[in-house]
């Protein structure tokens, strides 16, 4: 799936429900957000091992601006590392679940 962040296409795969029975009611599961490293890198190298965590959580997995499945957007190359950054910024104060995840891997550059 695809949604549009400041007018650049980013790829997003879901797994797992958000909303599942518990008796008469729905409970809310936490989110997952899993973000790769890189630049280079995309969602796929998460998978299969955290697709377990799918019946305690919803796992939303993130190909950063650029990389994987997402474009990178007229004029934007080479802000990998700042596009992450707004991205998560701006996810976390939209974030509709008080009770989220957030998993990084990175390969080696740092802040």
């Amino acid at each position: 799936m695809h949604v549009s962040v400041n007018g650049v296409r980013l790829f997003f795969d879901v797994e797992g429900a958000k909303l599942v029975p518990d008796g008469p009611v729905m409970r809310e599961k936490p989110v997952l957000l899993m973000l790769h490293g890189g630049p280079g890198f995309d969602h796929s190298i998460y998978k299969p091992a955290y697709s377990a965590l799918a019946d305690v959580a919803q796992i939303v997995y993130l190909d950063h601006r650029g990389n994987g499945r997402s474009e990178d957007g007229p004029g934007r190359a080479g802000i990998w590392r700042s596009g992450v950054t707004m991205y998560v910024g701006s996810a976390t104060r939209s974030a509709s679940s008080t009770r989220s995840c957030w998993a990084r891997r990175s390969a080696g550059w740092s802040r």
